[in-house]
């Protein structure tokens, strides 16, 4: 077992391993998650100098479009590789290539990092827009709310559209780690191999100063010597957000191990009904009418709409009304004889 998880984390000719290679993965997707959770809890804040955050969420994707673009770029230009990928110590470089025929400072050929810019960037922008619509129209379908004729046929069609091509594309996903863990290629996921890019660990960063130097210059008495280059305090703040997403990403893991393990947690309080809602019996608290496709919060106990329930579990991940932590997996749905 030692020697399949050794070759697991470090493949035999020193690629990187699956573990290193499903982190890396996994950070790139809780930056952009993560950030919105603190917008929203910056704009549930009933003050006048919150008004910023609402209008960030109302335009998230469009700026953590221009962010993670400014972001990504200098990563490609200065590190041949990826936010996500630099911080795990790996960079790019051509498949049929040994890391041993770069030196340091390495750079893509210009092609393949416009290419690697764009499948990191606007790949996944277009991914998530079109899941929005799909997930919308999933709900509308339902509830039974998808417009009549051609237009409700098209957005029913674009939903199982999405789900196959879904479904194809983690299968290609597993297929090609499955062939990268057999030696087979040297590309771990699809959009790699579609640019014949490979990563691999990259060599410890040069530098005719550091921190180290530094404090030795102290020590000794020689201030002459002694000075802070600009690539000191640059690499400072590099250093700082990179430990601030695996910070988050950590918080990430701890939220889904809580949520893994519901039957440790106490037994909530009963909560106090709302007024409006003691004056509407069988509706649902978030649209205040009748239920469509009954379905029960089993955190809470309340019953709301699927359609309602799901959206705002997917959005909040908490019962609207007690503000318990829950999931869409604990739905229940209720058939209720009418």
């Amino acid at each position: 077992m030692a020697a399949y998880a050794a070759h697991l984390t470090r493949t035999a000719s020193g690629a990187p391993g699956v573990f290193t290679l499903a982190a890396q993965d996994a950070l790139a997707d809780t930056v952009k998650p993560a950030l919105r959770r603190l917008l929203e809890y910056a704009s549930e804040r009933k003050d006048e100098r919150t008004t910023w955050a609402k209008w960030a969420l109302n335009w998230y994707d469009e700026l953590y479009l221009a962010l993670d673009a400014l972001l990504q770029y200098h990563y490609l230009q200065h590190y041949a590789a990826s936010f996500a990928e630099s911080f795990y110590g790996l960079w790019r470089v051509p498949v049929g290539t040994k890391a041993s025929d770069f030196a340091d400072g390495h750079r893509l050929p210009p092609h393949l990092e416009r290419a690697s810019l764009i499948l990191l960037i606007l790949v996944p922008y277009i991914r998530d827009r079109a899941t929005y619509f799909v997930e919308h129209w999933r709900d509308q379908y339902i509830e039974g709310n998808l417009p009549k004729g051609i237009s409700g046929r098209a957005r029913l069609a674009a939903v199982h559209t999405h789900t196959a091509l879904h479904t194809v594309y983690e299968c290609a996903k597993l297929v090609q780690m499955c062939r990268y863990v057999c030696g087979v290629t040297g590309a771990h996921a699809p959009a790699l191999a579609a640019l014949g890019l490979r990563l691999t660990s990259a060599p410890s960063p040069v530098d005719d100063h550091s921190w180290r130097d530094l404090w030795r210059h102290i020590t000794s008495g020689n201030f002459r010597e002694a000075h802070v280059s600009a690539g000191m305090v640059f690499g400072i703040v590099l250093r700082t957000v990179e430990l601030g997403a695996f910070l988050v990403q950590f918080l990430r893991w701890w939220e889904g191990r809580a949520d893994a393990a519901p039957a440790t947690l106490p037994v909530p309080p009963v909560p106090t009904p709302r007024p409006e809602l003691k004056r509407a019996a069988n509706v649902c608290p978030l649209c205040l009418r009748p239920w469509r496709t009954p379905t029960v919060l089993p955190v809470s106990g309340y019953v709301f709409c699927y359609g309602c329930i799901e959206r705002h579990l997917r959005e909040h991940s908490a019962c609207p009304v007690t503000r318990l932590p829950a999931r869409s997996a604990t739905l229940v749905r209720l058939y209720i004889n009418s």
